[in-house]
């Protein structure tokens, strides 16, 4: 058999070129829409990701105001016990803020024995023991108050609550108090960013504080 002459050669060579070349175009070809196809598969879970995330970061942001507000009726509490007298967070208005709810909150002590009342706020009998402090968490979008599309349901479950204008709820006061004995006055605090709503209760008897977080679809409060 005789070998391949000059121009064979080139011609296969040639060939050979051509065919790699075609190769690598087709790689090329094929990475190329992999990396489309990779780049809409991420897109698309973006999308599907992101709603459930946002929702759990805004979900929390609202538990740490409501946690903030129980960190500051445990320190009363807390207080109360150690120095055998009655101290009160009492929920104030900051004057900067344009909407007239309570955004700042002090400790007042009992000055006289009867208690931390607001008469004797007023006249300094029940002295301030701690300067206004702001809540860090209200703000942003979380406020004390009620999402405004939101009807909730009363703590056991049968009545709605009424008087969504009133978020702090201590009586006739926005004084929440503890006794030297573990006591309390009874009230609730509710925090909201328009859309998640939790609750921060005071029982009277134990002085039991407690938050919890209202499940929408199941139209109920969760301890939580």
């Amino acid at each position: 058999m005789a070998p391949p002459t000059a121009p064979d050669r080139d011609r296969g060579l040639g060939g050979m070129e051509a065919d790699g070349r075609a190769s690598v175009s087709m790689l090329h070809g094929f990475t190329l829409i992999e990396l489309l196809i990779a780049t809409a598969v991420l897109a698309l879970l973006a999308t599907l990701v992101a709603p459930p995330v946002r929702h759990q970061i805004s979900q929390h942001r609202v538990r740490l105001a409501a946690s903030e507000v129980a960190a500051a009726f445990w320190n009363a509490r807390a207080g109360a016990a150690r120095h055998g007298v009655a101290i009160a967070v009492r929920f104030e208005v900051d004057q900067a803020a344009p909407d007239g709810v309570p955004s700042v909150f002090s400790l007042y002590a009992d000055g006289d024995g009867d208690g931390v009342r607001t008469a004797d706020l007023r006249t300094g009998t029940d002295p301030r023991i701690r300067r206004p402090a702001r809540l860090l968490h209200v703000g942003s979008g979380v406020r004390f108050g009620f999402p405004e599309d939101l009807e909730p349901r009363g703590f056991t479950g049968s009545d709605r609550l009424d008087r969504l204008d009133d978020p702090v709820r201590f009586g006739r006061s926005d004084l929440a108090s503890f006794g030297p004995l573990g006591t309390a006055s009874p009230g609730t605090v509710f925090v909201t960013d328009g859309y998640h709503l939790f609750a921060v209760r005071v029982y009277n008897r134990t002085g039991k504080i407690q938050i919890l977080r209202y499940v929408r679809d199941r139209e109920e409060w969760k301890a939580v």
